[in-house]
């Protein structure tokens, strides 16, 4: 399984199928991705985080370079597209993370219905309006993951390193709080964030990079967005305006 695998995994609501309100889910994705392929060994960052760097050095790592030391394929679907999407002549990490967005959802949904992990279900709501639904298939793999975080975020067990990767991505995207209950989640809140600062959090310098280039990739869509917004806003305004004058007339 893929580190982002189990990101959306954790993500999916199991009886309803669908995804949490996680701002632009694909960009967090992608992080994960991009983790995923230096743990392949596929990628290396240059210029990241070391182990006890404060938030906004965490935030500056955003503008690493993604150097591509393997371009082989993986044989994951979902983390060779993600490798393809990296060899673009932009490497800052935020860029590359924006890249590999554009499919990241789509393509792991389609390796975990391959595998049995989730299923696809499409209905019309209304009977017009097209949905799709993930509910899940088999959820013995995210049962044992559950437990796992747990252990670590409420029990105070040690991480190993890919826990420790999932774990600051959890808490970069406001998933923490999807893995425990309400009466844990100020206390796996701390601590997920006491790991994303820590050694255990900055062994895979990557999944550092990762988590700021995803964070600066959503920074950017909103910006767009808010950009359209007012834009919109404005024509309105403006053809408002010219209505008036034109019936004045």
């Amino acid at each position: 399984m893929l580190i982002a695998e189990d990101l959306l995994l954790l993500a999916v609501d199991d009886e309803s199928g669908k995804t949490s309100n996680v701002d632009n889910l694909n960009a967090r994705l992608a992080g994960a991705l991009l983790a995923d392929l230096a743990a392949a060994n596929r990628i290396l960052t240059q210029g990241g985080p070391e182990a006890g760097a404060t938030k906004e050095e965490r935030k500056a790592a955003a503008e690493a370079k993604i150097l591509i030391t393997n371009p082989d394929p993986t044989g994951n679907a979902a983390l060779d597209a993600a490798l393809e999407a990296a060899k673009g002549e932009e490497r800052r990490a935020h860029k590359v993370v924006e890249r590999i967005a554009e499919n990241a959802e789509d393509n792991l949904l389609a390796g975990l219905v391959e595998r049995g992990i989730l299923e696809k279900e499409e209905t019309k709501l209304f009977r017009m309006l097209p949905q799709t639904r993930w509910p899940a298939a088999d959820s013995s793999h995210e049962d044992t993951l559950r437990a796992n975080l747990k252990k670590v975020l409420v029990e105070g067990a040690e991480p190993d390193e890919r826990t420790a990767t999932l774990i600051s991505l959890l808490h970069g995207s406001g998933l923490v709080g999807n893995v425990v209950g309400k009466e844990d989640r100020k206390a796996a809140e701390e601590r997920a964030e006491e790991i994303a600062g820590s050694e255990w959090g900055a062994a895979s310098v990557a999944a550092q990079v990762a988590i700021a280039a995803s964070v600066a990739a959503v920074a950017a869509v909103g910006a767009v967005a808010a950009a359209l917004i007012i834009a919109a806003a404005k024509e309105n305004e403006e053809s408002a305006e010219t209505a008036e004058a034109t019936s004045q007339a």
